[in-house]
């Protein structure tokens, strides 16, 4: 059938659809040329959550807040997830809970790609991370905590980590990539609307963003890998390279932020960019020494604390307590770009101003603050633009 027919019969449809199969084996064909991987992965159903927690106290906690949270049936319905406490056991063995319903089993066990041993043994915080809930599929991180968070008490520090995603999130409506490999967590925090954080609340993202930089970079022996933070919340090898994000969710109850901060990063996954043990292989060969591979278990929790000790030092010091290290770790100082478009005009950027902004000079209009929310900074360009819904 020729390409410039007007009309499709059913005939037609059908010699269409024999030859599907022809159609894709070409476009593979081509496309594995250029480099891509083009093997079917099937987008894996989500889990069961499993509750697990660095102490027996800090599990019973959080078992005493979901139960004073269920419904006369035992379901725990929140923003877009509904839970039912159960066993292993009663998962097994048990009636089939309603359809979307996600198993949450209430005593551990080992994990394949998650080691809650080696999350312990690195996690120092005092508050952050310590009652975690692991899936090793999710929509999203984010989809486990958003909505059950609101009503926990202060004291619970509370964290969501899933090996795979299938609808992970970005900023405005962009998707992440979430294969295997990939740290990918959402975590709980509070901060109080009158704190110094609090009245400048768009520096949440960039101390994430810079908590997981510090997380590899202050590892003894690894302070030389080119991680960096691009503004507003990537995490980038050197300026080539996007190797995760944050993304931050705000409720505001009261005289308190309840906020979700989501965030991504390769770690073990070579594909479909590069990965932080990627940068240390290549360490390795140009500098003759072994550095070890990390993991997605001890990155998460070395974040949690460095995001733990960010914000306490921005609450007692404030901006100036936090900005000597995120410069350090940024990549934009001095940078000249063009504002909104490539015909727009020229500025270079100064720093961050004192609300968290990206603030510019250009000789048409003085010093400029521009907001991380609805603006994005184009890499390839040079450019800080309008984020594109």
């Amino acid at each position: 059938m020729g390409p410039d027919s007007q009309s499709l019969d059913s005939e037609n449809i059908d010699e269409i659809k024999a030859n599907n199969a022809l159609r894709y084996e070409i476009l593979t064909e081509i496309l594995t040329s250029l480099g891509l991987t083009c093997e079917p992965n099937q987008t894996p159903a989500p889990s069961p959550v499993y509750l697990l927690a660095t102490t027996q106290e800090a599990k019973t906690t959080f078992l005493k807040f979901l139960q004073t949270r269920a419904d006369p049936s035992g379901l725990i319905k929140i923003f877009k997830t509904t839970f039912r406490m159960m066993s292993s056991s009663e998962l097994h063995d048990g009636p089939l809970q309603p359809e979307g319903c996600l198993a949450l089993i209430t005593e551990s066990r080992d994990m394949e790609n998650f080691s809650i041993e080696t999350y312990c043994k690195n996690l120092k915080t005092s508050h952050l991370g310590h009652t975690l809930l692991y899936a090793a599929a999710a929509t999203s991180t984010m989809d486990l905590l958003e909505g059950l968070t609101l009503h926990l008490p202060k004291d619970v520090g509370v964290i969501a980590v899933a090996t795979q995603q299938t609808q992970g999130k970005g900023r405005g409506r962009n998707a992440w990539l979430s294969p295997v490999g990939c740290a990918m967590f959402t975590v709980r925090v509070q901060v109080e609307l009158r704190s110094r954080l609090g009245r400048r609340i768009p520096f949440l993202q960039h101390l994430a963003a810079l908590a997981v930089v510090e997380a590899v970079c202050t590892l003894p022996g690894y302070q030389d890998l080119d991680l960096r933070v691009k503004w507003p919340n990537d995490i980038y090898y050197s300026n080539l390279m996007k190797l995760g994000g944050v993304l931050v969710k705000s409720t505001v109850i009261g005289e308190t932020f309840h906020l979700l901060i989501g965030c991504g990063f390769n770690v073990t996954n070579s594909e479909p960019t590069a990965c932080i043990n990627d940068l240390i292989q290549q360490h390795n060969r140009q500098n003759s020494c072994s550095l070890e591979p990390l993991s997605c278990s001890q990155l998460i929790a070395r974040t949690l604390n460095c995001l733990e000790a960010l914000i306490s030092t921005f609450q007692q010091e404030g901006p100036e307590g936090v900005l000597p290290t995120y410069y350090k770790r940024w990549l934009h100082s001095g940078t000249k770009v063009r504002l909104w478009s490539e015909d727009g005009p020229e500025a270079q950027v100064v720093g961050l101003d004192t609300n968290g902004f990206l603030q510019v000079f250009s000789k048409e209009h003085g010093t400029v603050s521009v907001e991380p929310d609805g603006n994005s900074f184009d890499m390839l360009k040079n450019l800080v633009v309008i984020k594109q819904q």
